[in-house]
């Protein structure tokens, strides 16, 4: 029963998600390409309410500490910066295809298949042959969170303290001049119509993840929020006999859950096809992505935003290496193609 439970925080993700039109790849992305920075105080607010939430939760004896297995540098940075390319090249990291998967767009599902595919092959297919050895290459323990967990809540309230503060900037700054007019009144308007803005949305998915250790830890499991082993674990429940249904593979189809109710909520669901070359794209991009998880054990949500909340050392290589995965490859896809193209017609 309460292995279930993973479908509520599921569905509140892809709902707030898809409510808001929030990528997380994509604010990275915009960082660099835009000079915009609500994607980083978004994912700051995420990972800092999540870990203030989770810290606590070990301070009141609720649970106990986090164990951090050995990680590999070398797989975390290559794997994070291959999974960021890939996330650039589909549009979106994994949880934005379960989201897209939600409101009907098939390149999503794409996204989806061929990164439960690649996954599944580095984990114990013909890709393993690649990425073990490089698993097993500089392996290092994983200790910051050891070191800083006697002053982890006066970290996470002072970077907390100052992200609110950016918060508030930027909420003022990008204030919308004029009100856009809305389909729906009541009840239909305030939860799937009315504007949210992303910070806000972050705010809530860091408090919806934060209690999602809590959740876990009761059904049994250890941990938050996680993407890439439950969607291969499906795969395995599908082709093979008395494999049980974990919280976390109860997470991903909540995701779609929450982004088709939302969709239908707001009038946007519409199945969706798309032409061959952005199919193409979302295949590659998952198979990149599949790569970078399988190899790195985590994509941007598991790595980037819960590992990072555990202060693990082997989550903040993967995030900055994710980042820059995104940005090297949108400013080659963005900027440095498109400006060699506009030069040479010109000629």
């Amino acid at each position: 029963m309460l292995t279930s439970f993973g479908i509520l925080f599921g569905f509140l993700f892809g709902f707030f998600l898809k409510r808001s039109h929030y990528c997380i790849a994509g604010g990275l992305r915009d960082i660099t390409l835009e000079k915009n920075i609500s994607g980083l105080i978004s994912v700051l607010l995420i990972i800092f309410i999540q870990a203030g939430i989770f810290f606590s939760l070990i301070k009141l004896g609720i649970m106990p500490a986090a164990d951090y297995p050995n990680y590999s540098l070398i797989a975390m940075i290559i794997g994070g910066f291959v999974f960021g390319i890939g996330a650039v090249a589909s549009s979106g990291c994994i949880s934005t295809a379960l989201v897209k998967v939600g409101d009907g767009r098939i390149t999503g599902l794409i996204t989806m298949l061929s990164f439960i595919i690649t996954v599944s092959s580095v984990n114990n297919g013909l890709l393993s042959n690649i990425t073990a050895p490089l698993q097993n290459m500089t392996v290092h323990q994983d200790t910051m969170a050891q070191t800083l967990q006697p002053f982890a809540i006066y970290i996470i309230l002072a970077i907390l303290v100052i992200t609110f503060i950016a918060m508030s900037s930027t909420l003022k700054k990008n204030k919308p001049s004029f009100n856009v007019p809305y389909n729906y009144t009541g009840l239909r308007n305030i939860i799937f119509e009315r504007r949210l803005d992303t910070l806000w949305a972050a705010v809530i998915i860091g408090i919806v993840a934060g209690f999602a250790f809590l959740s876990n830890y009761l059904a049994h499991d250890y941990g938050g929020f996680s993407i890439t082993g439950p969607l291969s674990s499906w795969l395995t429940f599908l082709t093979s006999n008395g494999m049980s249904i974990s919280w976390g593979m109860y997470f991903t189809v909540g995701i779609v859950l929450g982004s088709f109710v939302c969709s239908l909520g707001n009038g946007e669901f519409k199945l969706q096809g798309s032409d061959g070359k952005t199919l193409f794209k979302a295949f590659i991009g998952g198979i990149l992505m599949g790569f970078g998880a399988g190899l790195a054990k985590g994509c941007l949500v598991s790595n980037g935003l819960v590992y990072t909340a555990m202060f693990s050392i082997q989550g903040w290589i993967a995030l900055v290496s994710i980042f820059f995965g995104i940005t090297c490859s949108s400013l080659l896809m963005f900027q440095i193609i498109p400006s060699h193209h506009l030069s040479y017609t010109n000629r």
